[in-house]
């Protein structure tokens, strides 16, 4: 009986340990991630990036793209890999200089998936001006304990859309 009762203890603590809910190190972790991501595409004019590092960043076949309102309003967007951003901007990141830093970030985590809403600023490396205010939609999930990111939709501030209504939530509609 008293092995029975051992053995129900042991399930019940591998069960727990199994459905627990995002420890606070994930949420530590996936700002660390993030973090990062600003970080590896950050910098003064004629430094390189380290890509290899931006790389490790993400899942593979991870997604990235770019989303606006565009001329019409009726939206309009392009969605690349790791790749297709390095090509499209790593030269301009050396040429010209950029720093990329959160104003806000809010994490939803649900298991080994995470979602992020980051607000950000960008500032222009030879002037210092703020040249670019956005959010950035960040999907992340946790493999073999590190979490990694999946895909990032970016779009930036307008006049009709600020930044703040992007950490509105307006439930299941």
């Amino acid at each position: 009986m008293k092995t029975l009762k051992t053995l129900a203890v042991a399930a019940a603590t591998l069960v727990s340990l199994v459905a627990a809910p995002a420890l606070a190190d994930d949420r530590s972790d996936i700002e660390t991630t993030i973090n990062a991501l600003y970080d590896v595409i950050s910098g003064p004019v004629g430094e390189a990036r380290d890509f290899d590092r931006m790389r490790s960043l993400f899942v593979e076949n991870a997604s990235m793209g770019a989303v606006g309102a565009g001329p019409d309003g009726q939206g309009r967007g392009m969605v690349f890999g790791v790749e297709g951003y390095i090509e499209r901007s790593g030269e301009w990141l050396v040429e010209n200089g950029f720093d990329e830093t959160a104003t806000r970030t809010d994490i939803d985590i649900w298991g080994e998936i995470a979602v992020a809403r980051s607000s950000y600023e960008g500032t222009n490396g030879r002037t210092g001006e703020v040249f670019l205010i956005g959010v950035n939609f960040i999907t992340l999930f946790k493999i073999e304990g590190e979490w990694k990111v999946a895909s990032i939709l970016w779009r930036q501030q307008t006049e009709d859309i600020p930044v703040d209504e992007a950490f509105v939530y307006s439930g299941a509609q």
